[in-house]
């Protein structure tokens, strides 16, 4: 008898504190969480990727062709196969008239000679151009196309990037340019000196694809022999790339990896149809300083498209956010919910933009709302405590008693 009263004593008591503490509306009674799983907020890169495929391919294709207005063609001085590079020799022919070529030909050095002087004069300009305000229009044009630059009011930073890729531009337009007038002075030059005959060099570099034996034009194709990788979206994945976007490759037949960017967009599909799914082409060009001797065009692929990245984003676990809100173990020692906003989720990996820093830490224990604000302790893991160096603290007696009577 006196055994069941001691025991109907304790579930009172266990009964009438639970609902004391439940009712305490007014925080007069001290509630502690005790939290056994947490973990820290962590720095990492956190990137969205669309996967798809495609195939090795030269990166193009360039003709020459033959205006058999200008004379009798001679003979052609590559064979099919040929690899060659921008300058090489190609065909040779006998003019027609010497006077009207060698104008001609004057006529056209002269033409890329203007055009030359204009876009040095555009970037030029262009370099000396100080960008104190943002909101004076940026502008260089040439005689050929008007181009035409405008820094956007408020954006310094934008403005510079726009300035640089103008020079950029306009360097390799003048590269090219400055090519086609050598090739023109070669042959006026070999005109001259021979008085009936000019031998046309190859604008390009590449393997020579296919010679016209019946010179119908364009009488030599040649192939880019730079490699690029071509692939096709569907519509969903269409969305979401741009070009620019870095790309990682992997082939089949080469136990490495390459990375790359999208180089080339298309906007139409292959083929518009009611009923059939739209395929959008795309091309991924290689970064430069990868070694592709081990590659053939026709070698297939698969790809990675990173289509969203945050780099040192902030990182949580999945398990740890409970929509828009986590429970964090501040320093104060008190178990605070606290709000939160979410960037990118992939795979298990939470981005937070806002409401935690890395380092702080989290708890996806089950833990009542009414807990928030309260204090909490954590259980002893003797495994990680400097046993043999707590002396050397201050007062260790004290708080080490204080840390055995709290709990």
């Amino acid at each position: 008898m006196k055994r069941k009263i001691i025991w109907i004593t304790i579930v009172i008591f266990i009964v009438t504190n639970s609902v004391l503490i439940l009712l305490d509306d007014g925080g007069k009674v001290t509630r502690q969480a005790f939290i056994t799983k947490w973990d820290k907020v962590f720095q990492s890169d956190i990137k969205e990727k669309i996967p798809t495929k495609g195939v090795a391919a030269y990166s193009g294709e360039n003709y020459v062709y033959f205006d058999k207005s200008l004379g009798n063609f001679n003979e052609f001085l590559v064979e099919e196969g040929t690899i060659v590079q921008a300058g090489d020799p190609l065909f040779s022919y006998q003019v027609n008239d010497y006077y009207q070529t060698e104008a001609a030909l004057t006529n056209e050095l002269e033409r890329l000679s203007g055009e030359v002087a204009s876009i040095e004069d555009a970037i030029s300009e262009m370099v000396s151009f100080r960008i104190s305000n943002p909101s004076v229009p940026v502008v260089g044009d040439t005689n050929e196309d008007q181009t035409t630059v405008v820094v956007a009011p408020g954006e310094p930073v934008e403005a510079e990037v726009l300035k640089e890729q103008f020079i950029l531009q306009k360097e390799q337009e003048l590269a090219a340019v400055q090519e086609q007038e050598r090739l023109i002075q070669s042959q006026l030059d070999e005109l001259r000196s021979s008085g009936d005959t000019v031998t046309v060099e190859s604008p390009f570099s590449g393997k020579v694809q296919e010679i016209s034996s019946t010179l119908q034009d364009p009488i030599i194709r040649i192939g880019d022999t730079s490699l690029i990788v071509k692939g096709d979206l569907n519509e969903t994945a269409r969305v979401n790339v741009e070009t620019g976007q870095q790309v990682e490759i992997m082939f089949d037949k080469v136990d490495q990896s390459f990375t790359g960017t999208i180089s080339k967009l298309e906007e139409e599909p292959h083929e518009v149809g009611v009923d059939s799914e739209s395929i959008y082409p795309f091309e991924v060009m290689f970064e430069e300083e990868q070694e592709l001797d081990s590659i053939l065009p026709g070698y297939h692929t698969d790809m990675m498209i990173t289509v969203n990245e945050s780099l040192n984003a902030n990182t949580i676990h999945e398990r740890y956010v409970s929509g828009k809100k986590v429970w964090n173990l501040q320093e104060s020692g008190k178990l605070e919910k606290i709000a939160i906003e979410k960037g990118l989720h992939i795979g298990n990996n939470v981005e937070i933009t806002k409401g935690l820093e890395a380092g702080d830490v989290v708890t996806n224990q089950k833990t009542h709302d009414i807990y928030a604000g309260m204090p909490f302790i954590t259980p002893i893991k003797a495994n990680k405590v400097p046993w043999l160096q707590i002396s050397n603290y201050e007062n260790w007696e004290k708080y080490f008693v204080m840390g055995i009577l709290s709990r």
